[in-house]
């Protein structure tokens, strides 16, 4: 089946085979079409695209309340709270059912887990066993910092465009990864100016980013720990390409991103960023096309 899905037009089904996927961990989420979720396996350094098969008739609207989603959880899979971590949440745009990357143990051998949490509040462990599923190896994630081989990931226009960090000297990597899979490249490594710092930074990789369209281009708004925001063309994002990207505001050290949403509202648009430690910032993106 053929859908349209973030500007891109692909096959979502295409290249997906029966199977048991190899998870060594399971870190941050992003949706694609049909009801795809793509998972970072920071361990394994490899993106796996599993077919939920959620992809009901009409997608629903309104929110979605657990009372300490933890707890149950962790209930669920025979621990306490403090037994389990939660790593990511993204939500299937076609349905409103939310998804959540879950590592039972907190130990660097701690076991992967797959929750679903539907519309009205159930919790459901995504089964793993004999789904369809595809494979994206990273070929040279940092073996010194593994947990840091896969830091964010999002579909966009028909790739999965993953953040983290690269054996590379230049160890801050953007990979643009076409889907459905074949054979993940070096990616690009990222420079940028961090004026709090005094500067380039090319060790630190990016947190978070969200795609923008800026004068007519799809960059990526890319935010570091403390807290540079930069933008990123993704036409730049070659193999083995040295990208600079361009430092659109500082937003304090001390602090590290943890996501970002992107929205209009009266006619203009705006980020939002989460943050662990400044709490959430809005920011008017009228201006960032004029900055160079």
């Amino acid at each position: 089946m053929m859908r349209l899905y973030g500007g891109g037009v692909i096959d979502g089904q295409r290249r997906l085979q029966k199977g048991t996927p190899d998870l060594k961990s399971a870190g941050p989420l992003a949706f694609g079409p049909d009801g795809i979720l793509f998972v970072g396996d920071t361990r394994g350094a490899a993106i796996f695209a599993i077919d939920t098969g959620d992809r009901p008739e009409s997608a629903a609207s309104g929110g979605i309340k657990v009372d300490r989603i933890d707890e149950k959880i962790a209930s669920m899979l025979g621990t306490n709270a403090k037994g389990i971590l939660i790593n990511d949440l993204a939500v299937n745009p076609l349905s409103g059912n939310a998804y959540l990357s879950v590592s039972r143990g907190k130990a660097a051998d701690a076991s992967p887990v797959l929750m679903k949490v539907d519309r009205t509040g159930k919790l459901d462990e995504l089964p793993l066993k004999e789904v369809r599923f595809s494979k994206a190896t990273l070929p040279n994630a940092s073996d010194r910092s593994r947990q840091e081989s896969i830091t964010h990931l999002e579909y966009v226009k028909g790739q999965v465009i993953v953040a983290g960090l690269s054996n590379e000297q230049f160890a801050s990597t953007l990979r643009a990864i076409p889907f459905p899979f074949t054979e993940a490249d070096k990616g690009a490594s990222i420079e940028i100016w961090h004026s709090a710092h005094g500067k380039f930074e090319t060790a630190s990789p990016v947190r978070t980013f969200a795609p923008y369209e800026i004068n007519g281009e799809t960059n990526l708004l890319a935010a570091y720990t403390c807290t540079p925001l930069v933008k990123i063309p993704i036409s730049d994002l070659k193999p083995g390409a040295k990208v600079k990207g361009t430092t659109v505001a500082e937003l304090g050290n001390r602090n590290t991103p943890l996501d970002m949403v992107i929205y209009n509202k009266g006619g203009k648009d705006y980020l939002l960023m989460i943050n662990d430690n400044r709490g959430v910032m809005k920011i008017d993106l009228s201006p960032i096309g004029t900055i160079d």
